[in-house]
Order: structure tokens, then C-alpha cells, then sequence
């Protein structure tokens, strides 16, 4: 008999988190003896809308609702459920509370701060209402699986059932040796969504004068554009099938990040992409960038001030360049592809579903139980 799971995230496939966590991982799993069913709370018109490509239909929230609702009533009939940071966003946990009566064992999955959003709210009437709706569903998890080690020392504060799982690529789909650009232009590529995008705003001075006295351009594959006041910017839109054709044609790819504990909790995707496209990257030092970027190895660390800094010495020196990039993109291969971690995740979801979750440890990259 198939192991059958439910996987409830917030978003659908539109969204990066739902296909770097779930679907992406669906084909291996289903080898393995899973039959999953996905059922993210918004439904893909809403979500584009959230993306950027749409006006929000806020009457359309009663049928995301009853549809959860709907979603929930059903979960008897699975194994193992699989949900994604919260059942419904800035709801009473009452859904939570029905989930945890049900005895159907399920595995809390995060990859970003969003928890901040309640603890850190600027209204203490927030932070009281909502105070103990996340932490309740870790403790009552089979499983909690968190991107970073950032993620997984909240969880760890109300329980011992955690592991650390990176946001991984698939790397049949990134060019299996690096490709060669156009020399005479030096790209800098960032990826995100409209809701990063002040990310790279913030260092858009850095950038122009890096740009100023040389041939430079900065690719920004799914920005929100914006007045970048001098600096060489192409815009490209996102889509599925070509962010990993365009990251390829850039020279380094780079993740700033503001010193925030939101920012803190990231798991460093944009990061990852460009490495395994065979680029060496720049990254904020801020928490998952502190393991996925080893400075002067795989890439370099900038502070706030130092970014033309950094550019400037993978501008200078094509060696170093190609050194990083090779070293990126076998880290990738070690430690941060569907590759190597689609394994893990079923032995992982098979020990939720039967109740033999890993007690007080926590799965390393290196897939060791410490």
C-alpha cells in the first residue's frame, strides 16, 4: 500500500517554496512509495495577484478558506500530513487545533522567518492573540523539518523533533559544465521576487558605482522594477523555464541581505541557483549565507560598503572567478541538490508517518544524525 500524503502550502507551484520544497520532489517520492496529493490554501489566481501579476481578488479568501477547511475534514484519510508554515496566514489557530485532534501524524515545514510576523508584530494585541499558534504546532508535530539552522533553533525551542533541510535544485536542469558569455560585459545576475526586491534596491548605490567606470550591467530576473537612478539594469521577467538559462549568462550572482531577524531566517536560494550554474556568488553574511557561502572559496562575504569591493576583485581576475564558480557548483552536488537530499526527505516523511521521528537531533547537510 502507497504511503498516502497530503501536503498543504501556502501557495501553489507559481510560488518558489511550494516547488523547491514539495513538488520538485514528488517524482522520487512517489518511487518510493508516496502518493501525494497538493493542496495549497491560495488558488493560482489569487496567487498571481500576490506575485505581482494581478489585482487581488479579496472575495476570492472565503473560497481559499473553505476550501482548507474542506482539506482538513479529509486528512483522515491519509498517512501523513505535510504542512507548509501555517494552515490559513493571520487566522485563530482553531484549524491548528482541529489538525492536532485529528491523531493524523504531520510534519511542520518551514524555509523562512514567517514566525516573525506574530513574535515581532508592532501591535501587542498581535503578538498575545497569536502567541502560542506556531509554537503549538511544533510541539505537536511528528516532525519539524526547517531550512536553516536559524529555523531549526526556534523550532528547538518547543521541541526535539527537528531537522535541518536545505531549499535544494534539481540539477538536471542547470548546464552540467559552465558556460561561456560574452567577455567583453560583466553581468551581475540577481533572482527573487517583487517582494525582495528592496534587497537589491538597498545596495543599488554600490552597485552603480562599481557599473560607473566599467562595462557592467546587473540582471535582475524577477524584480519589481524601480528608478535604479543611473545604474545598468536589465529587468527580466520571470518564468520557470528560463530562470536557469538566464542565471548561465551572468558573471556572479549575488544575495544581499538587511541585517533583520525576517532576513536572518532565509534559506539562501538565490544563492544556490547561481552556484549551480557554475558562478561564484556575493552574499550578505546573514544567517544561511554564513554556511552556503564559504568566503574565498565558493564566494565572497560583503558587508554593507563593501560590495564594489567584492565585485571588484571577481572583475579583476577571471581565475578566481572560475576557481569559485567550480568550487559553488560542487558544493551544490554535495550538499544542496534534489540529488542528494530526495532520499533523506523520504526516509525522513516514512519515520514521521510511522511515529519514529528523530528525537532531540537534528539532520545535518551531510545527512548525519547529531
Amino acid at each position: 500500500m502507497p504511503t498516502r500524503v497530503l501536503i498543504l502550502p501556502r501557495h501553489d507551484v507559481q510560488a518558489a517554496g511550494c516547488r523547491y520544497r514539495y513538488t520538485q520532489f514528488i517524482p522520487y517520492l512517489a518511487e518510493c512509495g508516496f502518493e501525494c496529493t497538493v493542496a495549497p490554501f491560495f488558488d493560482a489566481e489569487y496567487t498571481r495577484a500576490l506575485l505581482g501579476d494581478g489585482r487581488k481578488a479579496w472575495w476570492r479568501l472565503g473560497m481559499c478558506l473553505a476550501r482548507r477547511i474542506q482539506d482538513l475534514v479529509g486528512a483522515r484519510r491519509y498517512d501523513l500530513v505535510v504542512v507548509r508554515t501555517e494552515l490559513v496566514p493571520y487566522l485563530l489557530p482553531a484549524l491548528e487545533a482541529v489538525l492536532i485532534r485529528l491523531g493524523v501524524p504531520y510534519v511542520f515545514d518551514f524555509d523562512d522567518a514567517f514566525f516573525h510576523q506574530y513574535d515581532q508584530h508592532r501591535l501587542r494585541l498581535v503578538r498575545w492573540v497569536f502567541q502560542s499558534k506556531i509554537p503549538n504546532l511544533i510541539r505537536k508535530a511528528s516532525l519539524n523539518i526547517a531550512g536553516s539552522r536559524y529555523l531549526a533553533d526556534y523550532a528547538s525551542r518547543f521541541s526535539a523533533r527537528v531537522a535541518i533541510v536545505p531549499t535544494v535544485i534539481d540539477l538536471t536542469r542547470y548546464p552540467p559544465s559552465p558556460v561561456r558569455n560574452d567577455p567583453d560585459v560583466f553581468r551581475i545576475g540577481w533572482i527573487g521576487s517583487p517582494s525582495t526586491t528592496d534587497h537589491l534596491r538597498a545596495i543599488i548605490p554600490e552597485l552603480r558605482e562599481f557599473c560607473r567606470v566599467r562595462r557592467a550591467e546587473v540582471v535582475a530576473i524577477g524584480a519589481k522594477p524601480f528608478d535604479p537612478d543611473g545604474t545598468p539594469i536589465r529587468w527580466v521577467r520571470w518564468s520557470e523555464a528560463s530562470e536557469v538559462v538566464e542565471l548561465s549568462r551572468t558573471d556572479v550572482g549575488i544575495m544581499p541581505l538587511p541585517e533583520t531577524p525576517w532576513a536572518a531566517g532565509k534559506c539562501g536560494l538565490k544563492l544556490i541557483q547561481a552556484m549551480g550554474c557554475w558562478r561564484p556568488v556575493v552574499a550578505s553574511p546573514i544567517g544561511a549565507n554564513c554556511q552556503i557561502v564559504e568566503h574565498g572559496i565558493t564566494g565572497l562575504h560583503a558587508e554593507a560598503g563593501g560590495w564594489t569591493r567584492a565585485l571588484q576583485r571577481l572583475y579583476e581576475d577571471d581565475d578566481l572567478r572560475q576557481r569559485l564558480g567550480s568550487a559553488a557548483r560542487r558544493r551544490v552536488e554535495q550538499e544542496y541538490s534534489l540529488q542528494v537530499w530526495a532520499p533523506r526527505v523520504a526516509k525522513l516523511w516514512t519515520q514521521a508517518a510511522s511515529g519514529d521521528s528523530p528525537g532531540n537531533s537534528q539532520l545535518t547537510p551531510q545527512g548525519a544524525i547529531t
